[in-house]
């Protein structure tokens, strides 16, 4: 059991979720403050955090594939 939490909760992904949620509430914030000029920082945020997760996602992913291998 232990095992299966080392590697569902490895640095990696653990980074590439906080990444995700923090893309998910900065959209949320842009969208909610549209109209404001400034909004717009929330936008290029979160285009950033989710492009980040992807990336810590594809690499968790390339890891067990190693890992795997071995």
């Amino acid at each position: 059991m232990s095992r299966f939490i080392k590697e569902i909760f490895s640095g990696t992904e653990l980074v590439g979720t906080v990444n995700l949620i923090s893309g998910i509430i900065m959209v949320l914030l842009w969208s909610y403050f549209s109209i404001k000029w400034w909004s717009v920082a929330f936008g290029f945020l979160s285009v950033f955090f989710l492009i980040e997760a992807i990336w810590h996602y594809i690499l968790t992913d390339y890891f067990r594939h190693i890992h795997k291998e071995r």
